[in-house]
């Protein structure tokens, strides 16, 4: 028997479902991933927006139409947001963000009964299915920020962090070349109550392992954050800052907790102690309020932080929010053209980003094998091409020598 999941949204869903992989292998299911024909399939499904739920709902529509017998069971934060929207006499199981250990439990009960969110303590899960090349390792979970226009904490629950005995002995055990700290809020990773991630640094950068750290809040990169990093022989200068809006208006209509100015400190002091670093941001454009000249000030200021890549989201409506109840909607037609000029802002970035790269030297994990060819990510976060099969785990030192559409060519030196 066959089972396959499919993963929508965030890295720590990927965790997750990894996670989920091994608990289905454990009790003798065949397990693959992705819309494939088989006989279970596990959706774990993204609420962050309108339109990740939507897309969430129509995977149901087309595993339906690719094997109308299959049995389905639906896991989430679209399930934890509004069970209901998942019907069918094929789905025999939903499971919010609570229990996603117990797949294989409620394939056999057929339960529809979401569990409550513990607030308080980690939800350990069995160890993700391996992989030789890069390994998400979840930290943390949940999120006390409440941000105006996100649910997240909502359906995730409030902040908790795993012990770090565990998150050192998942590393340990696994076989790849790279690890990915990940969480909902990484940035409140604590011990005992009090802000610890640099602690988890100093003591994964100990495991000889290449690490990189998924996204954080800009204010946890203070100095001696900074310093850490910069002595950790291991870790990536890949940084990705949320952002979301660079005006000062807007940002405390989001409730986020910095100014403009704070930020842009931070960046300056992330490009002097780590020249070759990638940086990339969230921005949401058409922010409930957002003026034409908050936009303006947003795109002034884009303009002169010069990220290398930016994730950019129209603003989506989400009911149960802060921001539901502001006033000043932005009309749809305007929040397109103010998206299109961030688009345009964007391309420039990554054009400048392949640029200041070209010629320098980096070493390449090679996660494919296609085509003749080999592809990975430099420590810095530059998706390379190189003209030779090289086995997926190793890493290899590159010189990038030509810009590509979708990243660079590198050539194997030394």
């Amino acid at each position: 028997m066959l089972a396959s999941i499919i993963t929508l949204g965030c890295k720590v869903n990927e965790y997750e479902s990894q996670a989920i992989l091994t608990e289905l292998k454990s009790a003798g299911w065949d397990i693959t991933e992705g819309l494939v024909r088989a006989d279970l399939y596990i959706v774990n499904t993204c609420a962050v927006t309108n339109m990740a739920e939507r897309k969430s709902r129509q995977m149901l529509t087309k595993i339906n139409k690719l094997n109308p017998d299959a049995k389905i069971v639906v896991v989430g934060c679209a399930v934890q947001n509004n069970p209901e929207q998942f019907q069918g006499e094929n789905i025999i199981s939903l499971i919010g963000n609570q229990g996603k250990d117990s797949v294989v439990e409620c394939i056999n009960c057929k339960s529809k009964k979401l569990q409550e969110i513990n607030h308080i303590e980690f939800e350990e899960m069995k160890k993700p299915t391996e992989t030789t090349s890069r390994q998400f390792v979840k930290i943390q979970d949940g999120c006390n920020n409440f941000c105006t226009y996100c649910i997240i904490p909502y359906l995730r629950g409030r902040s908790r962090s795993r012990e770090l005995s565990s998150i050192l002995n998942e590393i340990k055990s696994t076989k790849c070349s790279e690890v990915v700290l990940t969480g909902i809020n990484m940035s409140d990773y604590r011990i005992d109550g009090n802000l610890a991630l640099k602690t988890v640094v100093k003591e994964v950068d100990k495991l000889d392992k290449r690490f990189r750290i998924s996204s954080l809040e800009c204010n946890v990169l203070d100095d001696e954050m900074l310093d850490i990093l910069a002595d950790c022989k291991n870790f990536c200068p890949h940084f990705h800052l949320s952002l979301q809006s660079a005006c000062n208006e807007t940002l405390k209509r989001m409730n986020r907790h910095y100014t403009i100015e704070e930020f842009k400190s931070i960046v300056r002091k992330i490009k002097i102690k780590f020249p070759s670093a990638f940086i990339a941001t969230d921005i949401i454009v058409g922010f409930k309020g957002e003026t034409d000249e908050e936009f303006e000030t947003t795109l002034n200021n884009l303009k002169e932080i010069k990220f290398d890549f930016m994730h950019i989201f129209p603003y989506s409506e989400r009911a149960g929010t802060v921001a539901i109840k502001l006033p000043n909607s932005v009309d749809k037609s305007i929040v397109k053209q103010r998206e299109s000029k961030l688009i345009e802002l964007n391309q420039g970035f990554i054009k400048a980003c392949y640029e200041k790269n070209l010629n320098s030297k980096h070493k390449v994990l090679i996660e494919i094998n296609e085509n003749g060819k080999s592809y990975g990510y430099t420590e810095n976060y530059v998706y390379t091409e190189i003209d030779k099969i090289i086995e997926v785990g190793k890493i290899v030192n590159v010189k990038l020598t030509e810009i590509l559409p979708d990243g660079m060519k590198g050539e194997i030196y030394g």
